[in-house]
Parts: structure tokens; sequence; C-alpha cells
């Protein structure tokens, strides 16, 4: 009888042995499986920055296409029919790419582009690009020049 009980005494040390390997392997693969997702959502995020960041460089180019744009149009129309054939409003609203453009232009002294030549005219342009949205505005003189100091980003 003797004999008997320690073979028993040793089987049961060695359930519970096993009992607690397999606690610490269960244990450590929940941990694995922690870091693992952690890592996935962490390269999802990096890409979504990534994109995102892509994008306000597209919106912030196809803003800067329409005032480059709109000055091609006032140069190369001649004794600024430009002011009566665009009048004060949305100018252009161009699709490049993805993207769009569009350009504004308003008289800030009296409103109206048409009844003086000599008024300045400011022009707003807006380029969108998947979720990014980039907007510029600038004054130009009579002849169609940008007036120094006045690029600025425009905020929404």
């Amino acid at each position: 009888m003797c004999h008997n009980s320690k073979v028993n005494h040793r089987v049961g040390r060695s359930v519970k042995e096993r009992g607690s390997v397999y606690i610490l392997v269960l244990g450590a693969s929940v941990i694995v499986a922690a870091i693992g997702v952690s890592s996935l959502m962490l390269a999802r995020v990096q890409r979504r920055s990534v994109t995102n960041t892509a994008d306000r460089v597209q919106a912030r180019e196809l803003a800067r296409s329409g005032i480059d744009y709109m000055l091609w149009r006032i140069e190369t129309e001649t004794s600024n029919t430009w002011r009566t054939s665009l009048k004060n409003g949305n100018y252009q609203n161009i699709t490049m790419g993805m993207g769009t453009f569009s350009v504004t232009g308003v008289d800030p002294d009296d409103g109206n582009l048409t009844d003086d030549t000599s008024d300045p005219v400011v022009l707003t342009s807006v380029g969108i690009w998947g979720n990014a949205m980039y907007a510029f505005e600038v004054t130009i003189d009579s002849e169609g020049t940008i007036e120094s100091g006045t690029w600025k980003r425009v905020v929404y």
C-alpha cells in the first residue's frame, strides 16, 4: 500500500503542473494576440494619416491651380472684359483627376465688379480632393496682378 500512495501522490502533482503550464501558455497566447491586434490597429491609423496628408496636399495644389487659372483668364482677356463676363460670384468649377477646384471673385469695395475697372478683386479658390479641402485667397489689382502680401490660406 505504501508503494501505491507514492504513485498516486506523484500523479496528482504531475496533473497540477500540467494545469499550470496550460494556464501559462494560454496567458502568453492572449498577450501575443493582444500585441498583434494592437499592431494592426496602429498600422491602420498610420495608413489613414498618410492618406489624409496626401489628400490635403492634393487639395492645396488644386486651390493654387484655381488661382493660376483665373490669373491666366484675366491675362488672356482684353480690356477687362473678364469683369463683365464673369461678374461677382462663382467663376469656375473644374474637375481635375479625382478632385475639383472652384473659384469665386468679389469686389471688396462695393460688391460690383463691372462699375469700376480700377477696383480690386478678391479671388478665393477652393480645392477638394478626397475628404480634404483647402482654400486660398488673393487680392488682384485692376491689371490682374496679385497685390503684394495678399496670398493667404482661408479656413472654413
